[in-house]
Protein backbone atom coordinates (compact mmCIF):
# COMPACT_ATOMS: atom_id res chain seq x y z
CA UNK A 1 0.00 0.00 0.00
CA UNK A 2 1.17 3.87 -0.86
CA UNK A 3 0.50 6.54 1.42
CA UNK A 4 0.75 10.18 0.79
CA UNK A 5 1.31 11.90 4.03
CA UNK A 6 0.00 15.75 4.15
CA UNK A 7 1.47 18.51 6.54
CA UNK A 8 -0.82 20.83 6.48
CA UNK A 9 0.07 22.37 9.65
CA UNK A 10 0.77 21.42 13.63
CA UNK A 11 -2.78 20.25 14.25
CA UNK A 12 -3.79 19.00 10.57
CA UNK A 13 -2.46 15.90 9.03
CA UNK A 14 -4.04 13.90 6.53
CA UNK A 15 -3.50 10.38 4.57
CA UNK A 16 -4.31 8.98 1.29
CA UNK A 17 -3.87 5.44 0.99
CA UNK A 18 -3.16 3.79 -2.88
CA UNK A 19 -2.88 0.49 -4.15
CA UNK A 20 -0.22 1.58 -6.85
CA UNK A 21 2.98 3.55 -7.26
CA UNK A 22 1.98 5.21 -10.13
CA UNK A 23 -1.29 6.24 -8.77
CA UNK A 24 0.08 7.55 -6.03
CA UNK A 25 2.97 9.51 -7.41
CA UNK A 26 0.51 10.81 -9.29
CA UNK A 27 -1.75 12.03 -6.45
CA UNK A 28 1.48 12.89 -4.87
CA UNK A 29 2.38 15.96 -7.66
CA UNK A 30 -1.04 17.26 -7.34
CA UNK A 31 0.62 18.88 -3.54
CA UNK A 32 2.02 21.67 -3.64
CA UNK A 33 4.19 21.15 -0.70
CA UNK A 34 4.67 19.25 2.46
CA UNK A 35 3.47 15.70 1.52
CA UNK A 36 5.61 12.26 1.68
CA UNK A 37 5.03 9.57 -0.53
CA UNK A 38 5.70 6.03 1.40
CA UNK A 39 5.05 2.45 1.05
CA UNK A 40 3.66 0.08 3.57
CA UNK A 41 2.80 -3.82 3.78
Amino acid sequence: MWVITVFNNQNDVRMFEYTNKNEATKALKTFKKNAVLSFTK
